[in-house]
């Protein structure tokens, strides 16, 4: 009988699980993945070491490459006042930082497939592009990084 309990009781709590997971919504996820606003580690060698793994991006396969952002969760959304301007993908939903940020690139040492995950930390100031959505508009996609001059204009 308890046998028979657990063999109901498991497909639910797999199905609860699944809906925990399933329910972080594009930009919960593009904070998860992109944004580190608490950093002070920036000259920190196992900085993505550490944060790929406790963000989540080291599950499976490593993840091959991310950015994150290390500065304030307000200075990144204010990115989505910016004017419009193509992502890389072709859409028209991306806005380009109007001053260099401070950056930490993660690029994977290795074959993605081993495991630990170990990563390569290059930190950096760079011109962010973050595509958003929603109303307020909210960074649900990190687009790119550039060394060029940011984007100086009006807001739209």
């Amino acid at each position: 009988m308890a046998l028979d309990r657990a063999a109901l009781l498991f497909p639910l709590l797999a199905m609860v699980v699944v809906g925990l997971v399933s329910s972080e919504s594009a930009a919960e996820k593009f904070q998860r993945q992109h944004v580190d606003s608490k950093s002070l580690a920036f000259n920190d060698n196992t900085y993505c070491n550490h944060m790929m793994k406790i963000r989540g991006m080291t599950k499976g396969n490593c993840k091959v490459f991310n950015t994150f952002i290390l500065e304030s969760i307000w200075k990144i959304r204010a990115i989505c006042w910016n004017k419009k301007t193509a992502c890389k993908q072709k859409f028209f939903n991306c806005h380009m930082s109007r001053e260099p940020l401070k950056v930490t690139e993660c690029q994977i040492k290795g074959n993605p497939k081993d495991s630990p995950c170990k990563y390569q930390t290059i930190n950096d100031k760079k011109c962010v592009t973050v595509a958003c959505n929603g109303w307020p508009p909210l960074p649900v996609h990190f687009d790119s990084s550039k060394d060029d001059i940011c984007q100086r204009l009006p807001t739209t």
